[in-house]
């Protein structure tokens, strides 16, 4: 697969987990929808910047910009920092809804795949 191709397909899939994100997330923040399990009000508002700022470096992915790729490595560790904190909050007993654990980890598995996509692009 050529560094175009892997390009091109990394930016679908960050523009396609952004507006997924955006579309989930912000219609529980308008109200327009409600969950069953409790909501971390501070994660919904964090998901759906992030799913913004993906958009952004989905794009940036696609036109080859530079900076898109530090910004797929600040996603990554940004999820992944997240992912950690809701695992150890549930481990400490704290409320998180274990289908907001498995959507972090799925977030997180997502900028994995599309960083390792993008490695080794010069630029």
């Amino acid at each position: 697969m050529t560094s175009w191709n892997r390009h091109r397909i990394s930016a679908v899939l960050a523009l396609a987990i952004g507006l997924m994100t955006i579309v989930e997330g912000g219609s529980v923040l308008l109200g327009i929808e409600t969950k069953e399990y409790h909501v971390l009000s501070w994660l919904l508002r964090y998901n759906v910047a992030m799913g913004f700022v993906s958009l952004a470096a989905g794009l940036g992915l696609w036109t080859e910009k530079k900076w898109a790729a530090a910004l797929a490595m600040t996603i990554l560790a940004c999820h992944g920092a997240v992912f950690f904190s809701l695992a150890a909050m549930h481990l400490l007993g704290r409320t998180v809804a274990v289908v907001s654990i498995g959507a972090m980890l799925f977030r997180t598995g997502i900028w994995t795949v599309i960083n390792f996509m993008i490695r080794g692009k010069k630029q």
